[in-house]
């Protein structure tokens, strides 16, 4: 567990970046027992927040160190960019092998509550939001005075430091904070993923897109086979008969079906049941 530490509004004006780490547990299907865990960043630089997947520092640090290139993605939990107290965000998203982004413009209207209690030396006020088809239950701190938290969660008088939804599907906990004495460069690792630079789209192309590769996930190896020439195919390594593309088809289906519980419910994709 990383242990929380303190930031002191005396720092604040000495920092660039100002870093929030939050310990995330979510569950990809409303049925596991166990949900899964991530640690997910927050950087407030003086003009802009980045929320991203704290993976994303690990490889980034291990890539300048070795001089390399990895290329890998996490698609899982979705990384946003907005200008600081803006409610419009910047989204990214894989959708098969290309990276997209996306303009959304996501209003989180807080009712403020009187309740309030002690939380790892902070004083934390709570307040609560429907936001994305779920209801969320937010504590914040005007102890610091960002009206930032992870995600799209903004607008409060002071900074997120607890945040989950009513089912517990997505629960947020700040677990460490440090500034920074210039603003993190995340170009390598958000804004070109390491050179690739992110397609400009639409949220409608992108629900578009996603359908598409649900309704036919390994297009390219079918029209590989369209001619019939060819018996047998490679699949992640593994060799398959031409025969076995419909049963990899129909696997491929049930793992995007039973690991799909986005945060935004409300914008969850339209997936046919199969």
């Amino acid at each position: 567990m990383i242990s929380l530490l303190f930031v002191f509004v005396s720092a604040f004006t000495f920092s660039q970046t100002h870093r929030f780490i939050y310990e995330l547990k979510y569950k990809t299907n409303p049925e596991e027992t166990d949900p899964k865990k991530a640690f997910m960043v927050l950087d407030i630089n003086p003009n802009d927040v980045k929320y991203y997947s704290y993976t994303f520092l690990e490889k980034d640090s291990i890539n300048k160190a070795t001089n390399s290139q990895n290329r890998s993605w996490n698609d899982e939990l979705l990384p946003v960019t907005r200008k600081r107290n803006s409610t419009k965000n910047t989204n990214f998203v894989m959708v098969a092998d290309n990276l997209y982004s996306y303009p959304t413009n996501d209003i989180i209207k807080w009712n403020l509550t009187n309740e309030t209690k002690k939380y790892q030396g902070f004083n934390i006020q709570k307040a609560t939001s429907e936001f994305g088809g779920r209801n969320w239950m937010a504590w914040f701190t005007k102890d610091i005075p960002f009206a930032e938290g992870p995600y799209k969660f903004q607008g409060l008088p002071g900074l997120v430091i607890l945040l989950e939804d009513s089912e517990q599907h997505y629960v947020f906990d700040l677990v460490r904070s440090n500034n920074l004495k210039t603003t993190y460069d995340t170009s390598n690792i958000l804004e070109f993923r390491y050179g690739d630079k992110p397609i400009p789209t639409t949220e409608s192309k992108v629900v578009k897109k996603a359908l598409e590769y649900f309704n036919d996930p390994l297009s390219d190896i079918r029209e590989g086979l369209n001619d019939g020439k060819i018996k047998e195919f490679t699949y992640y390594g593994t060799s398959y008969k031409a025969e076995e593309l419909g049963k990899l088809i129909k696997e491929e289906q049930n793992e995007i079906l039973e690991n799909y519980n986005p945060i935004e419910l409300d914008k969850a994709f339209a997936y046919p049941k199969k």
